[in-house]
This record gives C-alpha cells, structure tokens and sequence, in this order.
C-alpha cells in the first residue's frame, strides 16, 4: 500500500486551486475592458406598494470614459416583479458617462420582497485586475389586494368604456379654449410694437433670483438631492424638459456663463459619493455667477 503524505497533498490541493484562480482571472481580464467606475446605483420612488400597482426603479451607473455603450451592466434581478415599462438613455460629459435605466415594475405577489443589486464587470483601471462591481439591494412591501379593492378595480374597468367618450369631448373642449387664447393673443401681439432680436451669443434669459436661491441652499447643504433640483430648475430656465440630456440643453445656448452651469449641474446630479459636496458647491459658484 502506498503511502500519502497528507502536507504535501494539501500543499499540490492548494497551488492547483490557485493557479486555476489565476488562469480564471486572466481570461476574465482579457474579455473585459478597462473602465474607470465611479458608481452603481439603484433606486426606487417608493418601498411600500400593492400588489398590481407601479413604481419606479432607476439604475445609474457612472464610468469616467466616453463610451456609446455599456454592455457590461448587469441590471438586478426581478424575479418577484412584473416589468411594464423600461428606457435607457446615456449622458456623455467631457470624459464621463452616465447611463441611466428607469424601469415601472410591479410586484406579483404579496410580501416582503427584494431587488437584487444591479453588477458592472470591469477591468479595475488602477489594479488591473478583473471586478464584479455591484450596487446595493432594496427591499419592497408588496401589500395584498383586498376584495372590496378588486371589486373596485372591476367596476372601473367597466366604467372605462362609458367615460371614454366624455373624456374625449373633454380634452376637444379644452383645446378650443386653448386655441381661442392662442388667437386672442396673436392679435394683441399683432398691435404691440416689435422687440429688438436678442443675438444668440446673449444670455437666453435674465438672472433669476431663484437660481441666486438654489446657489445659497448648496452652499449651506452641498448635497446630491439639492444639487438635482437645482439642476431642473436651471433646465425649466432654459425651456428644456427634465428628460433632455445636458448635451440637449447645451444646443440652447451660446452663453458661456450658461454653459458652465448646464456643465456644473449635470456633472453635480450624477457624481461618485465621494465628490457630491464639491460638485455642488462648484454649481452654487456657477448659479451664483448667472445672479450677478
């Protein structure tokens, strides 16, 4: 019978696992690129839902390269959830991508539920090596739907097709309302004199003292949250919805003093953590600018 020394054994156990490993890692690196990963988040606009009724799931994830996609974002698993709806966008600033996914789910069953993380593979630009970067998880309160609610539910159902009807003769009334306005308008205007042209190089816009105001609330409070509302309200100011990317809004204007603060902004909503208070601060400075 031969004889088996256990240390040497487990020793050889040991240098096949790791060098296994090892090899695995390598054709890891080599099939994925080298990003510069700053975040990956998930979020939702409310935890405590019933079951059938909708809410918003939103993925951000934040590279510090300019790329046209990123394949490598594993969004999180939904197993528990119904997907109604889903869109992506990507937002390209200076070196930097964002892309952002937002999701209108709804739970299947009741319960307490869970959102698993969303998962980015990347090569780590400073070690080299091969991650699996992930975000957090989130947990969901999926309430039952009671009887007298799907009663409800049916009934309206019902009602659906008797109100069609009024709700088209409504929204034909509103609009000749809205066109009777519009044409009492273009008439008054007709006798108004005529306004000089600004030239595109101006400011599209006066300095607003709500801008002053949002400037001073991110001085005393630096935080993302405040930093994205700034951001809608400067994009209302230029006349662009909250869904236009930077790149939208920056077509709006030539003003340079404008375009720092769309550049401050965008770049403030959709930091890494680590630089949230800093970004806002540089668009307070840059709202403060558009004050003077």
């Amino acid at each position: 019978m031969a004889r088996i020394d256990l240390g040497r054994a487990s020793l050889v156990r040991t240098l096949v696992v790791a060098l296994t490993l090892a090899a695995s890692l390598n054709a890891r690196a080599d099939a994925y690129r080298v990003l510069h990963v700053r975040t990956l988040a998930i979020s939702v606009d409310r935890t405590r839902v019933r079951v059938g009724e909708p809410l918003h799931l939103t993925v951000r994830a934040v590279v510090g390269d300019r790329v046209e996609a990123l394949p490598e974002l594993i969004l999180p698993d939904l197993t528990a959830f119904q997907v109604l709806a889903d869109s992506e966008r990507l937002v390209h600033l200076d070196d930097t991508t964002s892309f952002i996914a937002r999701l209108t789910i709804t739970p299947n069953v009741p319960g307490r539920l869970r959102i698993g993380s969303a998962a980015l593979d990347a090569v780590d630009a400073r070690s080299g090596r091969a991650m699996r970067y992930r975000s957090g998880t989130i947990a969901i309160e999926a309430l039952p739907v009671t009887p007298d609610e799907a009663a409800r539910v049916l009934a309206r159902a019902r009602e659906i097709g008797v109100t069609a009807v009024a709700v088209v003769l409504a929204c034909t009334a509103g609009l000749l309302v809205v066109l009777r306005r519009v044409a009492a308008g273009s008439a008054a205007a007709s006798s108004a004199p005529a306004l000089p042209v600004l030239s595109e190089a101006a400011s599209p816009l006066p300095a607003p003292d709500t801008l002053a105001a949002w400037a001073d609330r991110l001085r005393h409070a630096p935080t993302r949250a405040n930093a994205v509302a700034a951001r809608a309200e400067l994009w209302a100011r230029l006349g662009a919805q909250v869904t236009e990317t930077a790149d939208d809004v920056l077509r709006k204007t030539s003003a340079m003093a404008w375009r720092r603060a769309i550049r401050a902004a965008e770049r403030a909503a959709f930091v890494e953590p680590a630089g949230e208070a800093a970004a806002a601060r540089e668009l307070a400075e840059a709202l403060e600018a558009l004050s003077r």
